[in-house]
């Protein structure tokens, strides 16, 4: 089961950064765009944009890249004093405050170095199928920098509520030593170097199993690098543990979780109409003046437990309402769980998408927004010719198909708000005793 253990971080040298954590961290590098880079290029000559996600080059070899200069810039950063290593070993506890629908929401968790598993499945649930590409980019970096330079987000289910009063006790009890806003959303953090406190959290977690939130490529990169690692001569085990976040998913407002809407590039309707006609056996069709009131409806079944989908196809907002789930589900791919087939994701892509529509779904026929109003932006502009809004999944059917071993669809979730990277590292065993020789 877990076993996780605190470590000696590398963070940000207040001192070196005039005292700005805002200008140094990012988002996680799967949601940066192109855009997004250059912005977070500008703000630091320091920001860890250049570590997690740094820009290519025409003149780039095997041994001068995007991944090497990573190298270079992480090594330079420690020998220069712009990062600092910890001298005590800590979990690191991370608050974000942030609103949602003019409520409120805290999320409390920690950062810790969990120890892979001989068997990964027997210790850490993945939900999402994860891509090749992607998979080799971050081996590529893990490779050369030799550390955990983002968090993988993974929750777990504590109905003791210890370890989340432990963490609440340390946020009360002293000042962070990071607090900073970025985009409405408050994030501050505590170092935890209580040694009690630590053995409790640590005793808490090890008869449970955590499931990931965010970071499946990471986890699956992080465990062939442990694998490649010890196929070295004196492998000494220091990638054995990688860093993780981890929330409790049961704890208050720790958890919001928004739907990720898609937009077909092509769909086999001719009209609204059409469209209905289509989906009429198994769907109560509703039409809305506006995104807003179509997003309000779509809200007001989800509350009611009803399976419902938004449609915009260029002229009317309509709202579909199954009208009997059971018959719904038969149109659902019979090799899958009953867990699975309930997905509002599952419906449409099988049954929708793919029974009722014919409209297959090929790879990068689909655009995944996260904000409704940019997918109704792209049917209007003309390059899309639908949307289809959705509800979030809800925690506990993520939680159902990963126990039972299943992979939601793609872009099942999407847990709000992301986790800034930088705020802390960690580096494996060799390249801390190089820190401290250096230092010394």
């Amino acid at each position: 089961m877990a076993k996780i253990r605190p470590f000696r971080g590398i963070v940000f040298n207040k001192d070196r950064i005039n005292g700005d954590f805002s200008g140094v961290v990012a988002p996680p590098y799967d949601v940066i765009s192109d855009k997004m880079r250059e912005d977070l290029y500008d703000k630091s000559p320091h920001n860890i944009i250049r570590l997690i996600l740094g820009k290519s080059s025409q003149e780039d070899v095997p041994g001068n890249n995007k991944y090497t200069r990573a190298k270079k810039f992480f090594s330079e950063w420690q020998d220069s004093g712009v990062l600092i290593q910890d001298d005590v070993d800590a979990f690191y506890v991370y608050e974000q405050e942030y609103e949602v629908n003019g409520s409120t929401c805290k999320r409390v968790g920690f950062f810790g170095a969990l120890k892979i598993d001989e068997n990964p499945r027997d210790t850490v649930l993945p939900h999402e199928y994860t891509l090749s590409k992607p998979k080799e980019d971050r081996l590529n970096l893990i490779k050369e920098v030799k550390g955990n330079l983002s968090p993988i987000f993974t929750l777990f289910s504590d109905s003791s509520h210890i370890v989340g009063d432990l963490l609440k006790k340390c946020t009360y009890e002293s000042d962070p030593f990071i607090d900073i806003t970025i985009d409405g959303v408050s994030h501050r953090m505590w170092r935890l170097i209580d040694e009690k406190s630590i053995r409790i959290i640590s005793d808490q977690l090890e008869s449970k199993k955590v499931f990931i939130a965010d970071g499946h490529h990471r986890y699956e990169v992080a465990t062939s690098y442990r694998n490649m690692r010890r196929e070295e001569d004196g492998y000494d085990g220091s990638a054995d543990h990688i860093m993780m976040y981890f929330a409790d998913m049961g704890e208050g407002n720790n958890l919001t979780i928004f739907p990720t809407h898609r937009v077909l590039k092509d769909i086999p309707v001719s009209s609204d109409e059409d469209f209905i006609n289509k989906v009429q056996d198994y769907f109560e069709a509703s039409e809305y003046g506006d995104l807003s009131a179509l997003l309000k409806g779509l809200d007001k079944a989800f509350n009611e437990d009803k399976q419902a989908f938004g449609y915009f196809g260029g002229n009317k907002y309509i709202l579909i309402v199954s009208k009997n789930k059971e018959k719904l589900l038969s149109l659902v791919s019979d090799d899958k769980s009953l867990e699975w087939k309930k997905l509002d994701v599952s419906v449409l892509h099988s049954a929708i998408l793919g029974n009722l529509l014919s409209a297959g779904g090929k790879e990068g026929s689909i655009t995944y927004v996260k904000d409704a109003s940019e997918g109704e932006e792209l049917v209007k502009s003309g390059s899309h010719k639908a949307a289809f809004f959705l509800n979030p999944t809800k925690v506990k059917q993520m939680k159902a198909v990963a126990e039972l071993g299943e992979m939601m669809p793609q872009k099942s979730t999407y847990f709000y708000p992301k986790l800034l990277t930088g705020l802390v590292m960690n580096k494996f065993k060799e390249a801390e005793e190089r820190s401290k020789a250096h230092s010394a």
